[in-house]
């Protein structure tokens, strides 16, 4: 087929967003849809070469995968190996073992299921992890192996037939991910069946041409249908954000206004001209690139940073990308898609060899543990500081796994939650905490609170606010429960609903409870604020001149200023919906977990012990030593005083 120069800026029209969306630009707030547009393309120019090959007669299975091992294999392998001995120097333990579980994935076109699989509550940031970007060539060429065998089955049955058959699976994807956006999202946004529709579309593009050539309008429906095609991408990028259901129904807005510009953009159009300017083109040209090396650069900056790099470093770190771009595409592209340097066999070598050296590299280092030595020299070794966050989030949670006997126990969807915790003889009134995750840490602090443990037994109930349904009410904890404390971060969708739950336990008669929202501190990719205060304090004082004292001051006079910033916004708004609550119902009692994380009177808010070690994990949850430490204050403070007034 011949070149199309428009194309390319298209294909600059797409990665840039995506480049923006990532680098944290709230302009381009819905730069994610740049992948959408990506899958069109693809799908129209695989799919133009497959019909022109099995026009001719000379479709070939070898060569089509020789194609896509030209395009896809070298650079990809070059900027994986460029990633893994940053990822060794600056990823935390975990983190790394996640790197080194992402380059098997990638390197057999899986990254996108293993993206899927730790898309959960207790994985890492995804801006944190170098190679999420791949999950998107994971899916498409996952549909390059089926796509060209259905085509090579259906060609016998002629044009019409096959045409049929994609229809119906185009309907079905779409179908499915409208449904999927909302009841599993993270499977809707990963996977193959809910995406294929995407390049379906750039598909039907290339069969209209195949059999009819250009687009045959009027040089006025070329210049509306185009440019309308361009603002329809462009609205996307501008208008859509992250709570957007993705992809789904919104999704037609791109893809349909990248296959109105791939029909109707042709020479004398305002759309050609735009897109083919030279800086577009060449943008273009090193797309693949660009969107392979952006991605590990943004994490790593983000990795390395205590607090959000500025957007002018930002703005810099993706010129540097498109720099990289430029030189993997002389350097590592083009010289690998010369049939005269490199012949099938060459390539068909390397992709085998390289593949291979992928995989048997990465699982050998997973087995042998060979975990990043050099994050020693970057973690203060200090009394008991830890810097890993994410394994102390980990065993926040042994303790429910422990006495669930599943390993998998979690925020929700829990079957032991569904039992009977409570023992009958036991003369203690039943304690159920209702919530999501903050309920877990409330269920920790109160199992280790000795005045807590003298009075109540205590079950959790694992379920965001806005989810407790019927189920919960007829569950035996909650029909044995003599007191029921609700607990959440308390999303802004929780709030119109949240006397629900509130009416029905009063109405059963439970002493009902429930826990205001706790303040929110910074957190700094995978850092809290304390930890940022900590390192901060090392390198202005050094270790013997610190204390936990001093970090705790700071912490207060940090919350007091916590009306000041945008973030509070959202917990000053529960905080009303609560008080609220409160004087419709006269019997609820509320308690302020403040209370027992600060002291106004000594202006502390605590942070980490004698000995460095943290309380929480992240902005706001209790590590085990926050909740032995906050244990002894709820029952210092007498915090739930309340509870035994109103027995």
């Amino acid at each position: 087929m011949k070149y199309r120069r428009e194309i390319d800026g298209l294909r600059a029209v797409a990665v840039v967003p995506v480049m923006l969306f990532h680098a944290g630009f709230q302009s381009f707030s819905g730069g994610f849809v740049g992948v959408d547009v990506f899958f069109v393309i693809s799908g129209f120019l695989i799919t133009s070469i497959l019909l022109s090959d099995l026009s001719k007669n000379k479709f070939s299975l070898l060569t089509f995968y020789e194609r896509r091992a030209r395009r896809i294999l070298p650079v990809l392998f070059f900027v994986m190996l460029c990633c893994i001995p940053f990822s060794w120097m600056w990823l935390m333990p975990l983190d790394f073992e996640d790197f080194l579980q992402s380059v098997v994935a990638v390197a057999t076109f899986s990254s996108n299921i293993l993206f899927w699989l730790e898309s959960d509550y207790f994985a890492t940031a995804s801006e944190l992890k170098p190679l999420i970007h791949t999950w998107s060539l994971a899916v498409e060429e996952q549909y390059y192996i089926f796509f060209p065998l259905l085509l090579m089955a259906g060609w016998r049955f002629g044009r019409r037939q096959l045409l049929i058959v994609l229809s119906v699976l185009f309907v079905l994807s779409l179908g499915l991910a409208q449904w999927a956006s909302v009841e599993h999202a993270p499977a809707n946004f990963f996977l193959l069946p809910s995406r294929g529709w995407e390049l379906l579309i750039g598909a039907f593009a290339a069969f209209y041409i195949n059999k009819n050539g250009d687009v045959s309008a009027s040089p006025i429906i070329h210049q509306v249908m185009s440019f309308l095609g361009l603002v329809a991408i462009c609205c996307s990028v501008i208008l859509y954000d992250v709570n957007v259901p993705f992809p789904s129904v919104y999704a037609l807005l791109p893809t349909l206004g990248t296959v109105a510009i791939i029909l109707f953009a042709r020479e004398g159009t305002l759309a050609h001209r735009i897109l083919g300017v030279p800086p577009l083109v060449g943008i273009g040209l090193v797309s693949y690139s660009a969107y392979l090396w952006h991605q590990p650069m943004i994490t790593f900056a983000k990795y390395t940073h205590f607090g959000e790099p500025s957007a002018q470093f930002m703005l810099m770190l993706l010129l540097g990308s498109l720099g990289l771009a430029y030189l993997s595409w002389r350097f590592v592209e083009n010289p690998f898609r010369d049939r005269k340097r490199f012949d099938r066999r060459a390539i068909f070598t390397g992709s085998i060899v390289g593949t291979l050296l992928m995989i048997g590299g990465a699982s050998a280092a997973l087995a042998l543990d060979v975990g990043p030595r050099t994050q020693a020299e970057l973690t203060p070794s200090v009394g008991l500081y830890k810097a890993e966050n994410r394994q102390l989030r980990m065993n926040s949670w042994v303790p429910l796994r422990t006495l669930s006997g599943n390993e998998e126990y979690r925020v929700d969807g829990n079957p032991f939650d569904r039992e009977l915790w409570f023992d009958d003889s036991d003369d203690r009134r039943k304690l159920l905490v209702v919530g999501n995750s903050h309920a877990k840490d409330i269920y920790n602090l109160f199992m280790a609170s000795e005045g807590t443990q003298q009075q109540f037994q205590v079950a959790r109930f694992g379920s965001e606010m806005g989810d407790i349904d019927e189920s919960f009410y007829t569950s035996p904890n909650y029909l044995a429960a003599d007191v029921v404390v609700f607990v959440s971060q308390y999303k802004r969708s929780d709030l119109p609903t949240l006397s629900l739950p509130i009416s029905r336990a009063l109405k059963d008669a439970k002493q009902t409870v429930i826990i205001k929202n706790i303040y929110e501190f910074e957190e700094f990719s995978n850092r809290t604020y304390a930890d940022f205060l900590f390192r901060q304090l090392l390198q202005e004082r050094g270790s013997d001149q610190i204390s936990a004292a001093d970090i705790a001051a700071i912490n207060h006079r940090h919350y007091l200023q916590f009306i000041e910033r945008e973030s509070s916004h959202r917990i000053l708004q529960s905080d009303e919906a609560i008080s609220t609550l409160a004087s419709a119902y006269p019997a609820l009692i509320v308690l302020d977990r403040m209370d027992y994380t600060c002291d106004a009177a000594a202006q502390t808010c605590f942070a980490m012990d004698d000995q460095y070690q943290k309380y929480f994990y992240d902005y706001a949850h209790h590590t085990m030593e926050g909740i032995e430490f906050f244990a002894d204050r709820i029952d210092a403070i007498d915090w739930l005083e309340a509870l035994s007034d109103r027995r």
